[in-house]
Order: C-alpha cells, then sequence, then structure tokens
C-alpha cells in the first residue's frame, strides 16, 4: 500500500504515568495516563473507519467522481468531519503522543539512563505482537481466505494479500523488517511501525545529547528543520515525537478556557484536510504558494500533523475535555487499541468480505457494505480483545522484566 495515504497508525506507545488524583476516573492498569487512552481508542477506530471507506466506499478517501456510490458521500467528504475518518490524522495523533508518554520519566528525571532503558525495551514492545498479526495473515493466505478476487470491490482490498505466501519472507517481515524498513507484505498497516520504532530511537538519542540543555526545546526546534529538509516524510515523523517530548515544558491550556477550544476546533479542522475537500482549497493554494517560494512538504501528510499537535496538548493534562476522554468505553477501547490496529485490515479482507459475498446482490450495495463493517467491528473488538490478553499483555511484562533486568545490572555495576 502507498504510504502517501497514511491509512494506518502507531499505537503502541509506551505506558505513562497514571494521575492519582482523579479517584472519579475508570481503573486501568498502573503506568497509563487516561485521557491518552481516550483519545488512543478514538484514533484507533478512526483507523478503522478510514479502511472501511478505502474498501467499500472508495470516494470518502479520494474525492474520485467516478468512485462516489450516493449523494451522501458528498456531504462526508466535503465537509471538516472528514477527520473522523481520516487515517493521516491519526498517523500523526500517535506519533505525538508516543513523543510525549515515551519521555515522561525523562522529563521528571532527566537521567540519560532512563533512554538507553527505553531504547532497549522499544523492539521488545513492538516485535513480538507484529511478528503474530504477520503468522496469522500468512496462515489466511495459506488457506486461501482472502476471497476479494470473487467481487466487485476495488483495488484497496484487490491489491492486499493476493501474492504467493512465503514463511520465510513473513518470519523475516515479522522478525524486523517491518520495524526497519517498513515491509508490509503480510499486514499492509505495518510500515507505519517503522516510522515508530526509528522515531522513537531519534527522539532518545536526541534528548540523551541535547535534552539536559537550558535551551534543548529551540534544539529541538532546529533538528524537526534539519529533519524535514533531510527527508520531508520522515523528517515530519520524527518532529512529531519531538513535538510530544517538550510538550511536558509547555504551558497548561486548561487554565485558559479559550485556547483550549480554540486548539481543539483548529486541530480537527487541520485534521481533515483532504486537497479536493472544498472547505480546504484555500489551504491547497496556500501550500502552491509555498511551493513557489521554495518549500516543499508533504502537504497531505503536513496539514493533519500540524493539526494533531494542538489536539493532543489540550488533553495531556486535566481538563473538562481530557476527563470526558477518561471515560470506560475510551478507555477499554485505548487498552485495546494496538491490537485493534494489528488485526483490522486482516479481518476486513476476510472476514468483511465473506460477510459482503453471502449477503443477497438484491440488497442495495450500501446496504451489504455496511453490514460488512458492522461484522468487522464486531470481529475485531473480539479478535483484539483476545490478542491483548494472550499476545499484547504478555509482551508488555517481557518488556517490563527486561527494563529492570538492565537497571539491576546497572545497579550492581562499580562506581
Amino acid at each position: 500500500m502507498a504510504s502517501s495515504s497514511l491509512p494506518s497508525i502507531a499505537l503502541s506507545a509506551a505506558p505513562d504515568v497514571l494521575d492519582s488524583s482523579r479517584s472519579e476516573a475508570p481503573v486501568v492498569a498502573p503506568g497509563k495516563t487516561l485521557s491518552l487512552e481516550g483519545l488512543r481508542g478514538l484514533a484507533a477506530f478512526t483507523v478503522v473507519l478510514s479502511h472501511f471507506f478505502y474498501a467499500f466506499f472508495p470516494y470518502l478517501q479520494t474525492g474520485d467522481e467516478a468512485l462516489r456510490k450516493g449523494a451522501w458521500e458528498s456531504l462526508a467528504f466535503h465537509s471538516p468531519l472528514r477527520v473522523l475518518y481520516n487515517g493521516s490524522f491519526s498517523v500523526a495523533v500517535f506519533f505525538v503522543m508516543s513523543g510525549y508518554v515515551l519521555t515522561r520519566k525523562f522529563f521528571k528525571d532527566p537521567d540519560v539512563g532512563s533512554l538507553q532503558e527505553a531504547a532497549v525495551k522499544r523492539y521488545v514492545r513492538l516485535m513480538p505482537p507484529v511478528l503474530v498479526s504477520v503468522l496469522l495473515c500468512y496462515a489466511l493466505m495459506k488457506l486461501s481466505l482472502f476471497p476479494v478476487a470473487r467481487t466487485d470491490l476495488g483495488d484497496f482490498l484487490g491489491n492486499a494479500y493476493q501474492h504467493s505466501p512465503s514463511l520465510v519472507d513473513a518470519l523475516k517481515e515479522g522478525l524486523y523488517r517491518a520495524l526497519l524498513v517498513g515491509d508490509s507484505s503480510y499486514n499492509y498497516i505495518l510500515w507505519t511501525l517503522r516510522a515508530e520504532f526509528l522515531g522513537s530511537l531519534v527522539l532518545f538519542a536526541f534528548l540523551a545529547l541535547f535534552g539536559r540543555f537550558r535551551h534543548s526545546g529551540w534544539m529541538a526546534v532546529l533538528a524537526s528543520v534539519a529533519l524535514l529538509l533531510i527527508h520531508p516524510s520522515d523528517g515530519l515523523f520524527y518532529s512529531l515525537f519531538l513535538a510530544g517530548a517538550y510538550m511536558h515544558r509547555w504551558p497548561d491550556l486548561g487554565a485558559r478556557p479559550v485556547l483550549l477550544v480554540l486548539a481543539l476546533l483548529g486541530g480537527l479542522y487541520l485534521g481533515g484536510y483532504h486537497w479536493y475537500s472544498e472547505p480546504y482549497l484555500w489551504m491547497v493554494r496556500l501550500a502552491h504558494a509555498c511551493e513557489a517560494q521554495g518549500l516543499r512538504l508533504e502537504w497531505p501528510v503536513a496539514f493533519p500533523a500540524l493539526g494533531a499537535v494542538p489536539v493532543v496538548w489540550a488533553i495531556v493534562r486535566t481538563n473538562p475535555v481530557s476527563r470526558a476522554l477518561s471515560s470506560r468505553p475510551l478507555v477499554w477501547l485505548g487498552d485495546k487499541s494496538f491490537s485493534m490496529y494489528l488485526l483490522h485490515s486482516v479481518l476486513l479482507s476476510s472476514v468483511g468480505v465473506y460477510v459482503y459475498l453471502s449477503l443477497p446482490v438484491t440488497l442495495a450495495y450500501s446496504t451489504r457494505a455496511v453490514l460488512a463493517m458492522l461484522a468487522v467491528t464486531l470481529t475485531t473488538f473480539l479478535a483484539s480483545a483476545l490478542f491483548a490478553r494472550f499476545v499484547d499483555a504478555p509482551t508488555i511484562r517481557l518488556s517490563t522484566w527486561l527494563g529492570k533486568a538492565l537497571r539491576d545490572t546497572e545497579g550492581r555495576r562499580p562506581s
């Protein structure tokens, strides 16, 4: 899948610190900020919707009139409500959140040892669930359980999981190629994990070198500019990690309600950006003017990324918005978000297509598509709950054990 469409997200940010002052909040595992869990859950479901619409209502993602199924699609597409299914925005939100949660310990106590520990744990935290998802897809491919060739569905599903499977290639992808080079043949959303993994390492390296300097925030700005100049797409992703990290030093928007509302509304508006959508045509003209002056960015990524920063900033501290995001259903969804991220594309190409095929052709296309999407949603929730318990949770425990072992080893070294 082409990375420019950004339909996926990286959801596996390290745990944050539980705000013990929130006694009325839902109870989750220690080490997690409830509002970020809620936002993570919403962003994860946005990704699911993003892929649903690519599969069944592609006009909503491409703006190509030839693909439009009904008039309602135009109303949704030409509206800032696109943010509800814009995968590009979700990608950016997760990178910003990762930058914030991965560095909370360092900004409380600027010890380089915590960065070293986090860097070592990062691969162990990400790889095992990725490997399991890849092997699941490989098994379904071997059993010929991706029947899209028997449907009238378009290229998005038609280009996924239709090649001849190789166990060796699947193992390589799951063990290291997804994280290091972005391979995604056996789970097309895994390309984002390369940015998640390498962005984390870039962040740790920057803070180890410069994080304890008084003006390191301005150095982070300069580093972001340099990254954008060196590589506009990856550089933008890595800059989002830096922005999230330095939110620890930014003022509390909750103390300024007007700024809080403006940050949320402005960020959500930018998050719905599409170059064919009428509310954003002025931004297309702005992008052309910038390029005429020599400023070249990947604007379909850059505008939603710009919107992700104030949205995350608005909810990292306690305020009415963060409390709303701390509801039990959203926290539950956030807890399962990494599992949902890894599983939903495989279930969409199998369960979703089988349900679509099984429905009578006398039903309207939209009805068949919606019923298929509902089936995938329910299946994804169930599978994610099981995956989170039996794959993701043990991986977190393994990562935590490794961190403790590293601390114990460091503590036994002679000074």
